[in-house]
């Protein structure tokens, strides 16, 4: 198990409630450790993560945290609340995994270091008697839907005035922006026919994928720097005598400006409506909600650079910077003063989504992160908690 003195504990001049937030998190590491694990050894996907919304509002529940459950209508989501009056600080935390692979993009650690920052701040708040709420939010379904983006349009972030978060990297930084996403849902519906005695008489619904793959790969060459298209075909046909009378893909569009990611949808809308008209099928089109891009907040983002300066931990200023990745904490950010904090759990060069990531994800460098960043979020919430002035500096950057 990781070691909670591992990492220099303390800023060199710590107030009484960070000095209670250490002595908190080390009281804590063994259940947000334990509570790390379960949830990687228990990969659930968006929206069927029951075990692990369950297990975070346990923890939070018996350490006098009113849950409300589920909220936005989310069965896996979850509000929990503790304390009284502005300022209300948020943690947001994540537990869904992927498909195949896992927990390889390291929701258990982002689940386990947010509730334990939401414990330890509450905890130390109660004990020094200052006023204030703390919040931890349990958000589905990161990787797929986003389950943030029904929880900003139900209001939840309306009364708070700073949220946190984390993501377990293979460097430790804070700041910068990341890409917005949009999801595309491509139906195509031919007419099926035996493929050698009367392939005339049918319409080939997967070459109309085909041919809207070949032509996003076109339009890939004039596109911005920022811009990532990705897809997968999902439904390709059932026999090879067979011609398809059905085929879907999904294809997800990526840029930083969300104004051209718009226009970018469309340009791939119509590769796939030239392909329905190329091969004669019929296009059926959704889209998912958009993730937003992350709105940066740099005066939120020096706040945290100082504070893991000050615990020991010293993370790369990527204030400025895209990181090339989407997800639905933008959203919250572009209502609230937000911000991520990157974590290093993996060598350099170990990548997210891959089997090796999930490994890094349930090591002893991990659990060590679950703790650090704990202490790093609940500091950096404590110090706008006690300061007003620095507090509305922070608002303003965001505004």
């Amino acid at each position: 198990m990781a070691d909670p003195n591992s990492r220099t504990p303390l800023s060199p001049r710590p107030t009484d409630l960070e000095r209670a937030i250490h002595e908190e998190v080390m009281d804590l590491s063994a259940p947000l450790v334990d509570l790390s694990h379960r949830i990687h050894a228990n990969p659930e996907l968006g929206h069927e993560e029951r075990l692990a919304s369950a297990w975070c509002a346990e923890i939070l529940r018996s350490n006098a945290f009113e849950i409300t459950a589920p909220v936005a209508g989310l069965e896996t989501a979850f509000r929990a609340r503790r304390g009284r009056g502005r300022p209300a600080v948020a943690f947001l935390a994540e537990y869904d995994a992927l498909p195949g692979v896992g927990h390889a993009c390291g929701h258990n650690i982002i689940a386990a270091s947010t509730v334990g920052a939401g414990l330890a701040l509450a905890r130390a708040l109660h004990r020094t008697g200052v006023a204030a709420t703390v919040i931890v939010d349990g958000t589905p379904a990161e990787e797929t839907t986003g389950g943030k983006i029904p929880m900003v349009e139900a209001g939840l972030y309306e009364d708070v005035d700073v949220a946190f978060s984390m993501h377990p990297q293979d460097r430790t930084a804070a700041g910068g922006t990341s890409l917005g996403v949009r999801r595309l849902a491509l139906a195509f519906h031919g007419r099926a026919a035996h493929a050698a005695a009367e392939p005339e008489k049918g319409v080939n619904a997967l070459d109309a994928v085909l041919q809207t793959f070949a032509a996003v790969n076109a339009l890939r060459q004039h596109v911005r720097p920022d811009v990532r298209i990705h897809g997968i075909i999902t439904d390709g046909g059932r026999a090879t005598n067979i011609v398809p009378d059905f085929a879907r893909c999904e294809i997800s569009v990526r840029s930083v400006d969300p104004g051209y990611l718009s226009a970018l949808v469309e340009k791939v809308l119509n590769c796939a409506r030239a392909a329905a008209l190329a091969s004669g099928a019929r296009l059926e089109a959704s889209q998912a909600e958009a993730y937003a891009p992350i709105r940066e907040n740099r005066v939120l983002d020096g706040l945290v650079l100082e504070v893991m300066e000050d615990l020991g931990c010293p993370g790369e200023d990527l204030r400025g910077a895209c990181f090339p990745a989407s997800t639905d904490f933008g959203n919250v950010s572009q209502v609230v003063p937000a911000t991520a904090v990157m974590f290093k759990v993996a060598p350099p060069g170990v990548v997210l989504h891959h089997p090796d990531f999930a490994a890094a994800s349930v090591s002893p460098e991990a659990d060590e992160v679950v703790l650090t960043a704990a202490r790093v979020l609940a500091v950096a919430a404590a110090r706008l908690v006690t300061d007003p002035a620095r507090l509305e500096e922070v608002r303003a950057a965001g505004r």
